[in-house]
């Protein structure tokens, strides 16, 4: 009798076997599953706290939307090309400030270097269906590059904007504004229109908050940075003729020193670049990162144009 039933025992004990090891594989496989879970929902708590704190930070727009916006401002020479290369970023926070704030100067300006802008009036006014009233009746010293604005940079293709809520003050700048109104003018808001000082704030409260300066520096820093408009550009609108792009280039220093942006080949616009110091200001002049340097569209040879180029088509036209 013992025998048999030591029999049966042990093929009901090998029969239970599979069950029992499936039990223990269903506990374990249970356990590593709620693990996983676990880890993930930790995963994404971290993202989305990244999210919420990204959140936060006001985004700075690419070259390329700046350029877009730029272009359609509703100011003189507003075409603020850095086009299709810079990325959209999210800068650090930065301190808010009144006009009047102490601690201005504790703006983060965490840029990498400046880019210079100079645009040329008469290639404005001629790209104009509809041109301005500035257009119509220029002043003799609009007919040449002016400042269209100085922009803090970064080396990775960004830029920040709009970093304080200062507001444009005018009167701030009256120790120049007879220079402002030579070298940086809004040729599309004449000094009588109450709309004349738009332009400057524009450039103040888009970039000039990002720099740390004061606005009375900001802008006395930019009118002293405007370069003399070349020779051959002057003798080629007056000749009717070309200019060529490596001769241009070189009156800038070269080709990793300034970015030729032109409109139908037209010359709109030259940019060069100057290293930031420490304390924000404006340094020496640097050779231009790729990022800026790809904004240059002059073909080989840059047509230049001239006030009187509209009239002098309708005039041939006619003829």
């Amino acid at each position: 009798m013992a025998p048999q039933f030591f029999t049966i025992s042990c093929t009901r004990a090998v029969m239970a076997t599979p069950a029992i090891l499936l039990f223990f594989a269903t506990c374990v496989a249970q356990f590593i599953d709620s693990a996983v879970q676990g880890n993930n929902n930790v995963v994404n708590r971290n993202n989305n706290n990244g999210m919420i704190r990204g959140a936060t930070h006001t985004v700075v727009v690419e070259s390329s939307s700046l350029a877009a916006s730029d272009e359609n401002d509703n100011v003189a020479g507003v075409n603020h090309g850095h086009k299709s290369h810079h990325k959209n970023h999210v800068p650090p926070d930065r301190k808010k400030s009144s006009h009047h704030d102490e601690n201005h100067k504790n703006i983060d300006n965490s840029f990498d270097f400046y880019v210079f802008s100079m645009t040329f009036q008469p290639e404005f006014c001629s790209e104009k269906h509809e041109a301005p009233e500035g257009c119509h009746h220029p002043k003799q010293i609009w007919d040449r590059l002016t400042i269209h604005g100085l922009w803090p940079n970064n080396d990775d293709g960004t830029y920040p904007q709009n970093c304080s809520n200062e507001k444009f003050d005018l009167t701030s700048l009256q120790p120049i504004r007879d220079e402002l109104e030579q070298q940086w003018p809004n040729i599309k808001a004449l000094p009588n229109s109450a709309s004349h000082g738009e332009f400057w704030e524009h450039e103040w409260s888009k970039h000039g908050t990002c720099t740390g300066l004061s606005q009375l520096e900001y802008f006395s820093k930019a009118v002293k940075m405007l370069m003399p408009t070349p020779s051959i550009v002057k003798d080629a609108e007056t000749q009717h003729s070309v200019v060529k792009k490596d001769d241009l280039l070189a009156v800038y220093g070269g080709a990793q020193l300034a970015a030729l942006v032109c409109k139908k080949n037209y010359l709109s616009e030259v940019r060069v670049c100057h290293q930031k110091e420490t304390d924000g200001n404006v340094g020496k002049r640097m050779d231009c990162p790729q990022s800026i340097l790809r904004e240059s569209s002059c073909g080989s040879e840059i047509r230049i144009a001239s006030f009187r180029m509209e009239e002098e088509e309708e005039s041939a036209t006619v003829e």
